[in-house]
């Protein structure tokens, strides 16, 4: 039998989506050498404009067709991987394909269709109506996001699988040299990280800012100042916004944070909160979607929409001596624990397997 890999994040930034396929596929990889799959063959399939690359040893990796985006994963793609069953990462999935399985990260295109074009919002409820016909298989990231795919696509919930993301992608290793050339002191600076979607909820971040002009805010990946201009939000002074960074940056800014906020007011998994809980940085989350379910015990929570409640959990947070610090940390390591890649991979393999044969 025949694994095929849609290898399409492969021309995309790296984010959270992305992040999960790069380290799903490594996982897969290891498992692979193994014995037991030796009787599969896995494929990554990729388009022609390939900016990313695997070290595999395992998984065979073919460059194939002509077409890119979503004409190459719709139309080209299902040609190539015809004679197998497929597996697709990040969303989205060849409609006329049925032998194949889809993670689906979330419902936010649905349930906050504000944040997204009218033609996103078009393709992928045209989309996801079409895979949700069609395929027996589905998997997604939490518990939040089975409820959220069940709600509004109206799959079975015993047709989706929950596979979360793991942390084993986090070098603890710090590169100073990477730190030094953010031009930022240690300790001295609040950090938040994530994409420009209005789900992210920075205009929160902003007016926190505002309020305490005594602290120093730091947000990377959040776009340009530009960005946060035509979204006509004003960038106080004591912001400083980074843009996109490097693993090798933000893991050094996640070690160098008084503590890290994650407003988002909608989250499928929610991967930055237990990346900054592992380089020993306190975390504040938003109260909702998923991040309860994730961040466990081991972070702080505020209603997203409440300023007020923000400020008093970041002064609670910095107070000398309180012991809190200490005690979210104690927690995070028990919560870390239970998110691994190779965990899900297996899990994944196992239940495609069930399935096929």
């Amino acid at each position: 039998m025949k694994i095929y890999l849609n290898g399409r994040f492969l021309t995309q930034r790296v984010t959270g989506v992305q992040r999960y396929a790069f380290e799903m596929i490594k996982a897969l990889d290891q498992i692979c050498s193994t014995a037991a799959a030796n009787n599969e063959k896995y494929i990554l399939l990729l388009p022609s404009n390939t900016e990313h690359h695997l070290c595999l040893q395992s998984i065979e990796v073919k460059q194939v067709g002509r077409l890119h985006g979503h004409l190459w994963e719709q139309i080209e793609l299902p040609f190539y991987s015809r004679d197998g069953f497929l597996i697709n990462f990040c969303n989205c999935a060849p409609i006329l394909k049925k032998n194949q399985t889809v993670t689906i990260h979330d419902a936010a295109v649905l349930a906050c269709p504000g944040g997204f074009s009218f033609l996103f919002r078009l393709w992928y409820r045209v989309m996801f109506s079409c895979l949700s016909s069609r395929l027996r298989m589905f998997f997604t990231v939490s518990e939040f996001s089975k409820r959220e795919m069940h709600s509004y696509l109206r799959i079975p919930l015993d047709d989706i699988y929950i596979t979360y993301n793991g942390l084993e992608h986090i070098k603890k290793d710090i590169d100073d040299n990477a730190f030094q050339r953010l031009k930022l002191e240690s300790n001295n600076y609040i950090l938040a990280v994530g994409s420009v979607n209005p789900n992210k909820n920075f205009a929160l971040i902003l007016q926190i800012a505002e309020y305490m002009p005594e602290l120093h805010f730091v947000i990377a990946g959040g776009g340009n100042k530009a960005v946060f201009q035509q979204q006509k939000l004003n960038v106080p002074d004591n912001v400083r916004l980074l843009g996109y960074v490097t693993d090798e940056e933000l893991f050094a800014l996640y070690a160098h944070a008084a503590c890290f906020l994650f407003p988002s007011l909608y989250e499928g998994f929610g991967i930055p909160p237990l990346e900054a809980m592992t380089f020993g940085c306190p975390v504040i989350v938003s109260k909702c979607a998923s991040l309860p379910e994730i961040c466990k015990d081991a972070a702080l929570y505020c209603d997203p929409y409440s300023t007020e409640e923000w400020i008093n959990a970041i002064r609670l947070l910095l107070k000398e001596d309180n012991g809190i610090q200490e005690e979210l940390l104690k927690k995070a390591d028990d919560v870390i624990s239970r998110y691994r890649w190779d965990a899900s991979a297996r899990k994944m393999l196992g239940l495609v397997f069930s399935r096929i044969q």
